[in-house]
């Protein structure tokens, strides 16, 4: 599956806690599915409990800059990240919205837009070797 065309499928799908399947998933869940279907790669399951273990379980994340199919994390608290997405063509990002009180969905957001509201955006490539 191209970069496109999972694009394409994800946007609008629904934001479900802890998931990551064509029906639903969370940010991190997002990211473990487009390892999966674009890159072949397996990042493991989302985890129960939050995104910074399962970033800090998928060893392979690099420091990079912000390009076009790296992984952006943000919203970092007590040195993990809370949310993440896919940073796509056109200085957007990809990601999964919402919590369990306030539903959301998969969408594109400029990423200079979730830069205003989450100015520690730390850009990763996953790979065995560093960009």
């Amino acid at each position: 599956m191209t970069q496109a065309e999972f694009i394409a499928r994800a946007v609008g799908m629904p934001w479900r806690k802890w998931c990551a399947t064509w029906d639903a998933c969370d940010c991190f869940g997002l990211i473990v599915l487009y390892f999966r279907e674009v890159r072949g790669i397996d990042l493991g399951e989302v985890p129960q409990t939050d995104i910074g273990a399962g970033f800090y379980a998928a060893t392979g994340w690099h420091e990079c800059g912000p390009i076009p199919g790296q992984t952006a994390f943000m919203a970092w608290r007590a040195g993990a990240p809370t949310h993440c997405g896919l940073i796509v063509d056109g200085g957007m990002l990809l990601h999964a919205d919402g919590t369990e009180g306030r539903p959301g969905s998969v969408r594109l957001t400029r990423l200079s837009v979730m830069h205003r509201q989450n100015p520690d955006i730390r850009f990763y490539s996953y790979s065995e070797a560093s960009c």
